[in-house]
């Protein structure tokens, strides 16, 4: 399957059910975070599950700003929805998102846009993306050179972009039921294209630094 990144570079996945079940049975990340879904609904804290690694008393600053902002109309989506709205009225829920929240929780000292992501994924997961390090670093690279943390919209609207391309949107879908076929549970779309997108970037850095040649992932 091929798939798009920030609309302007394609790469291939030639089996993504099984790369994500590697993931999956691999990486202690699905057992002790995804599947959190399973049984109770996600807390803030959970995010350290994920590698946040962020400390008891920023996490509390955290939980002032997500606990009084999550009447924002953005979260009541999942990623289907949101997809279909009007581009003028997502961009604007995505405006309100930065501005409302990513923008204060960057005041945290300790919080920049990779944790911000993580603690709003943890808690909305079928609709927040993971925005870390080297999504960021991609992002400057293709599209903005400039690009800063204030305008954390900009990458956000790039991204839910993206996943309006056609084939990315169907092979999403395409994977989304596979794996719930195969009784893989509690990935939300979302989930799904973050392993992808990361396992690919992932891969073409340890291609370029040592010269590996995959053929689970090409670019």
């Amino acid at each position: 399957m091929i798939f798009f990144l920030f609309s302007k570079i394609s790469f291939k996945i030639p089996e993504p059910i099984a790369l994500i079940e590697c993931y999956c049975y691999q990486n202690d990340f699905y057992a002790k975070y995804d599947l959190l879904l399973e049984h109770r609904d996600r807390k803030i804290e959970d995010v350290n599950k994920i590698g946040a690694r962020i400390k008891k008393e920023v996490l509390s600053e955290c939980k002032k700003i997500t606990e009084s902002t999550k009447s924002l109309s953005i979260f009541k989506y999942n990623l289907e929805q949101f997809l279909d709205l009007e581009e003028k009225d997502r961009d604007e829920q995505i405006k309100e998102l930065n501005e409302s929240v990513i923008q204060e929780l960057l005041k945290i000292n300790g919080i920049g846009l990779s944790k911000a992501t993580k603690i709003l994924h943890t808690l909305y997961p079928k609709i927040i993306p993971m925005i870390d390090n080297a999504l960021q670093k991609k992002y400057r690279q293709l599209i903005n050179d400039v690009w800063t943390e204030n305008r954390s919209d900009k990458i956000f609207i790039g991204f839910y972009k993206n996943l309006q391309i056609e084939s990315n949107r169907k092979n999403l879908n395409y994977i989304f039921d596979k794996l719930l076929e195969n009784n893989i549970h509690h990935l939300s779309k979302i989930r799904i294209f973050d392993i992808l997108w990361w396992s690919y970037l992932k891969a073409e850095r340890l291609k370029e630094e040592q010269r590996i040649n995959w053929t689970s992932i090409e670019s």
